[in-house]
């Protein structure tokens, strides 16, 4: 808009020179034209004037000023020195002008002007004074004047347009702060947006901050009083086994549907959790959790003994809640260990998203069944233990940060469980 507003504002200027010029043109012509009415000499019925002229560009040849006399029939009875040593032909208007009037106007290369008068003095005879001008030395000065506006221009607009960039990063330097501090909060290096804004933006950070409480809250709220009710179901659950315990008969039926009990409500409550992340969730590093659950699975599968490999950098991060990424990958190596012949390999890779693939060299899944085990409920092996929603708990709680799970064939001869991860 600078831009464009002065180039606006130069084209303007440009045109009411040039207009200044041709009106300057014009009045130079005039008086040329009373000068030389001033030296005429009346010699009857016509006139003469001298060769001396006070405007000497008159006298010389090629001067680009030329003067001409005419009667009233169209003969020339006087012409310049100037007119007369270059050959310069007369040139006459369309229409001719009036007694006591003057006709200006261009052709060419040339200014031209024409006077006609009645001279008393000559027996009121009728005649026209004519005046031409080169307009070169118009059109340099108008050059230079253009050459100087372009110059005037783009200083113009390079000294306003660093003004504007000072002027406006001055102006936005709140917001920058405050996208600083929303960049700090978003990777946890602070968990408060403070007080420290102007009057325009405190309202919106007041706003935010109290946002951030009311959801930490909400969140802390919720996991305390899923967990109250994970501990108040399992208390009974607990007796009814221990009840069951020296009975016969259905004591089997009990047992399983009390079993699948318990595992429903740890699976709901996982399922609840990963229905609410946090809405700026804090980086949790992937190297010191993958090597806790690797630690306790190792023990609780010792009669395999596994063989883990580990392609992990150590300060990889990703932006999950700490409780939810241990129960997402708790649930996946748990598949690897319990289907693994002895070796299970895991393998981080960074980008926009992190790419982690965990492998087994256990019996695979079917390409056929890859999108059934994802369903809840649905289980691929129904010789080991379980309810078939482990995968889809997973699935669930991967979607609720924006990430995905992916099922492949592993180099090791099983799974590749594949996860994208937010960053």
């Amino acid at each position: 808009m600078l831009a464009l507003s002065l180039g606006l504002s130069a084209w303007v200027l440009d045109r009411s020179f040039a207009s200044s010029l041709v009106t300057n043109a014009e009045e130079q012509l005039r008086l040329v034209i009373y000068g030389l009415m001033g030296v005429v000499e009346e010699r009857g019925a016509s006139l003469t004037l001298p060769d001396d002229l006070s405007e000497p560009r008159l006298v010389r040849p090629d001067s680009g000023l030329y003067a001409w006399v005419e009667d009233a029939d169209g003969n020339v009875v006087w012409q310049s020195p100037s007119a007369r040593l270059s050959g310069r032909a007369l040139v006459r208007f369309p229409e001719e002008p009036g007694a006591g009037a003057f006709a200006f106007g261009e052709r060419g290369q040339s200014f031209y002007l024409a006077y006609t008068v009645i001279w008393e003095a000559a027996r009121e005879a009728r005649f026209t004074f004519r005046v031409e001008a080169d307009r070169g030395p118009f059109r340099a000065g108008q050059t230079q004047f253009r050459r100087n506006l372009v110059v005037g221009i783009v200083l113009v607009v390079t000294l306003l347009a660093i003004a504007q960039y000072f002027a406006v990063a001055w102006g936005l330097r709140p917001l920058t702060i405050m996208a600083d501090d929303i960049r700090a909060l978003e990777a946890g290096s602070r968990t408060r947006l403070g007080t420290d804004h102007p009057p325009e933006l405190a309202g919106l950070a007041r706003n935010l901050d109290r946002f951030i409480t009311h959801e930490t809250e909400s969140r802390e709220r919720y996991r305390r009083a899923m967990d109250d009710l994970a501990h108040s179901l399992k208390t009974p659950l607990a007796v009814l086994r221990n009840a069951l315990g020296g009975k016969q008969g259905d004591a089997g039926l009990f047992e399983e549907q009390l079993a699948r009990m318990e595992s429903t409500v740890r699976q709901q409550l996982a399922r609840a959790m990963a229905a609410r992340p946090p809405l700026l969730a804090p980086p949790t590093r992937l190297a010191p959790q993958i090597d806790r659950l690797v630690r306790a699975l190792v023990t609780a599968y010792a009669s395999k003994d596994v063989e883990v490999e580990r392609h992990v950098e150590p300060n990889l991060a990703v932006r999950m809640d700490e409780v939810d990424l241990l129960e997402l990958l708790g649930k996946v190596l748990d598949n690897a260990f319990k289907y693994c012949r002895g070796g299970v390999r895991v393998t981080a890779v960074a980008g926009s998203n992190v790419t982690l693939t965990i492998e087994d060299d256990g019996g695979g899944i079917e390409p056929a069944l890859r999108d059934v085990v994802l369903t809840r409920g649905v289980r691929a092996d129904t010789a080991a233990p379980g309810q078939g929603i482990g995968l889809a708990v997973v699935v669930d709680l991967l979607a609720s940060y924006g990430g995905k799970l992916a099922l492949a064939e592993s180099e090791l001869g099983g799974a590749a469980v594949t996860l994208t991860l937010p960053a």
